[in-house]
């Protein structure tokens, strides 16, 4: 798994528009019905629990390897260089010091001033430009399973076909933007980069809900109810082999079905997501020394 870092916390913020933790701690147990495997894991991600969401998404035993390879890893991970130390803090500060929000929008809006002049009769190109950037760059990306590709080309799609220039230089969203840009940097409450590299999976797992927050509320500022989309999920069986099923899942995003292909795996009577017990069993596979983090 990769380490967690600050830029990658402020980059996921910006960019990922297609998308307070879940109070519920109750026991995590898989279904043992596909179509209730697939509505549970969208309820975990719509109740930003992804604690739940990982337990759901691979058995126990293997859950508890992760765990503990997490652990070794912390164990063995270099110490961060002053550069980096001194980067994270930088943003950090920035991003939540008193008056952070107007000082954002201060530093943001001569540059939707500039795009706003640019934009104009450019937009269909830079539209037609930026989706198949977009598609490009979830091609190459070796960690993606095919059917994760066309579930996020389609994602992709859906936003840069209703995204316009009017939403992008929006000063009123741009303002809001900052706001939850800023509350969100506070609530991760990650002041030096050492904390981010100590932080064991579950501690970890929740700050990814307190980031997935922040996703959907930069989301609802530019239109976009990624909870609405989650509620909205269906799933059906349309192929079956054993202790594989293959799901249709469906969802409503920006006056769009979305549809994806899902395949899960069945263990000890439970189903999980295949994709991620490959992912982990694949992960444990490897010589500690040579896995990522």
């Amino acid at each position: 798994m990769p380490r967690p870092t600050f830029r990658l916390f402020v980059l996921l913020l910006l960019t990922c528009l297609a998308l307070g933790l879940g109070a519920c701690r109750r026991e995590v147990v898989a279904p043992g019905d596909p179509v209730a495997a697939v509505k549970g894991l969208a309820e975990a991600i719509q109740d930003n629990d992804l604690v739940r969401y990982s337990r759901l998404s691979v058995p126990p035993a293997l859950h508890k390897q992760m765990e503990e390879r997490w652990h070794a890893k912390l164990a063995v991970a270099p110490p961060p260089t002053e550069k980096e130390r001194a980067e994270f803090a930088r943003w950090m500060g920035r991003l939540t010091e008193p008056g952070a929000e107007g000082k954002l929008y201060q530093s943001l809006d001569p540059k939707l001033k500039k795009l706003e002049a640019e934009i104009g009769s450019q937009w269909p190109l830079m539209q037609t430009t930026a989706g198949i950037f977009i598609k490009g760059v979830i091609n190459a990306n070796p960690k993606l399973t095919d059917s994760e590709k066309a579930h996020a080309s389609e994602v992709g799609g859906a936003v840069m076909a209703w995204l316009q220039p009017q939403v992008l230089t929006d000063r009123a969203r741009a303002r809001q933007a900052m706001v939850v840009l800023s509350a969100t940097a506070r609530e991760l409450d990650l002041h030096t980069l050492e904390q981010t590299r100590q932080l064991e999976m579950i501690p970890a797992l929740e700050k990814g809900g307190v980031l997935l927050k922040g996703l959907k509320d930069m989301g609802r500022v530019y239109g976009i109810d990624g909870d609405a989309a989650l509620a909205g999920v269906s799933a059906k069986t349309i192929a079956a082999d054993g202790d594989f099923a293959t799901m249709q899942v469906t969802y409503p995003l920006l006056g769009k079905t979305v549809s994806f292909e899902m395949q899960l795996i069945r263990r000890d009577g439970r189903w999980y997501s295949a994709d991620a017990v490959r992912s982990a069993e694949a992960e444990l596979s490897q010589p500690l020394s040579t896995a990522v983090r």
